[in-house]
């Protein structure tokens, strides 16, 4: 399966691999999925991929007619649809120009003759084709999602956040009107990951060169304050959605007892399987786009700051630093909201007669209170600094990035353990003489058990 791409018959191949992959047995879809992964990110013509993304379209297609299995397709298809080579058209036309600059016109024709590889013309038709086929599968599964899992929503929704903005305008108004119904189904199920997902894929297609659409977003602030509060009960770790801490693949275990990490499995991992990763990202592209927060009142910023302190008072304290610094930096550029700042708080219309004051003191006066070092100084610390017009908010976090500081969960809790004490109790001649650090000794009984957990071999 990993070599498909260059069978002549892979047709009946690639159909056989995809039945598989949507059967019930877990360890031959993990296998197949793995495999067709592989096989996809190789593809250099793209012919292959087309071929896979179609048969899984014919499944679609029959799972909505009432023909296919129960319980729709397995999420293990659509995650491989994340590792297609889209992309891979603009790199070889770049190549091609650089290449080309300084050759007359018989040389390049020459040279276009000889070549192994597909040219950028042919590369950019084969990838509008890939495409196609991708969207129509997302958007027949999207308006069958009652016959599917939540799982399989969430990473449709990612696809469509990462490869939306290539539509023409029509499909795209399509696409958020499918959007807007499957976030509120979402918020009815209290339904936190579906419906963030979905909230994150509308927010970015409204941003960027589709920003002058005229189109209906009333509902985008309050989806976002309803979405942040149902996901409380996940904010216990970065890694929030997967069923084994750390994720696996994404760390490794050196022979010399050190811990290395595969950065592009980590991001992979963070995207489709985290939460806190997940609110960053609502947070962020929230505020650029003009439908949304980009050109809100200043009671809907509000509202939205005092959801985020909330989260940050009652989530893990690893992913609490990480909201609370990006919460702060846009406190600190909207200086018309400092009142929130006080215990009093401030009215900025959000009840109409019956309105109520919003104040960000009493959860900042709870994270002061903290045993945990880190939000005990924030909560301390940081109403003075987002005041003061000389201080600098990032000086009170010992990271740069929010994203980076998530990605940081496991190695940090590992490097923990380095000044853990040792049990009372235990005998000297029970404990192994290892060249690998304490952490790796503290954590697990031997370097191979940790090994284990990682997921990876040394």
């Amino acid at each position: 399966v990993r070599t498909a791409h260059d069978f002549n018959f892979r047709n009946r191949l690639l159909s056989t691999a995809v039945k598989h992959c949507n059967g019930k047995d877990e360890g031959i879809r993990k296998v197949l999925s793995e495999a067709l992964s592989d096989m996809v990110e190789s593809d250099g013509r793209l012919e292959a991929s087309t071929e896979f993304v179609v048969a899984v379209g014919n499944i679609a297609q029959a799972t909505a007619a009432g023909k296919g299995q129960q319980g729709g397709l397995k999420v293990e298809l659509l995650q491989v649809f994340l590792k297609l080579p889209v992309g891979k058209a603009e790199f070889a036309a770049l190549q091609e120009e650089a290449s080309l600059k300084a050759i007359d016109e018989e040389t390049a024709k020459g040279l276009a003759e000889s070549r192994i590889h597909q040219s950028a013309k042919a590369l950019q038709s084969a990838e509008a084709k890939l495409l196609y086929e991708v969207f129509v599968v997302y958007l027949r599964i999207l308006r069958q999602r009652h016959l599917h899992s939540r799982r399989l929503v969430a990473t449709i929704l990612i696809g469509l956040t990462r490869w939306g903005q290539q539509v023409n305008l029509e499909l795209l108004l399509e696409i958020i009107q499918e959007l807007r119904h499957t976030v509120l189904d979402a918020l009815g199920q209290s339904d936190d990951v579906v419906s963030l997902q979905g909230i994150n894929c509308a927010l970015v297609l409204l941003s960027g060169p589709s920003q002058a659409l005229i189109t209906d977003a009333t509902w985008l602030p309050n989806a976002v304050t309803q979405a942040f509060g149902l996901s409380l009960s996940s904010l216990w770790s970065a890694h929030s959605e997967v069923p084994t801490w750390p994720p696996e693949r994404c760390f490794t275990l050196a022979s010399d007892g050190s811990l290395g990490y595969r950065q592009k499995e980590l991001t992979s991992s963070l995207e489709a399987d985290s939460v806190p990763s997940l609110l960053l990202s609502v947070l962020e592209n929230a505020v650029k786009c003009p439908h949304a927060f980009g050109r809100a009142s200043d009671g809907a910023m509000a509202a939205l700051l005092e959801s985020v302190f909330l989260l940050a008072t009652s989530s893990d304290p690893h992913v609490s630093s990480a909201l609370l610094r990006e919460a702060a930096q846009l406190l600190k550029r909207h200086r018309k909201l400092h009142t929130i700042l006080d215990a009093d708080g401030g009215l900025f219309g959000l009840g109409g007669i019956t309105d109520r004051a919003i104040s960000i003191a009493w959860p900042l006066h709870l994270l002061g209170s903290s045993l945990v070092p880190m939000p005990n100084k924030i909560g301390r610390k940081l109403p003075d600094s987002i005041r003061s017009r000389l201080a600098l908010v990032s000086e009170l976090f010992p990271f740069r990035s929010s994203k980076t500081w998530l990605e940081r969960e496991f190695p940090v809790h590992l490097a923990a353990l380095a000044e853990v004490p040792k049990p009372a109790g235990v005998k000297e001649a029970h404990q192994q003489k290892s060249k690998a650090p304490k952490t790796t000794v503290s954590f697990c009984a031997s370097p191979e058990e940790l090994a284990r957990r990682l997921g990876s071999s040394r």
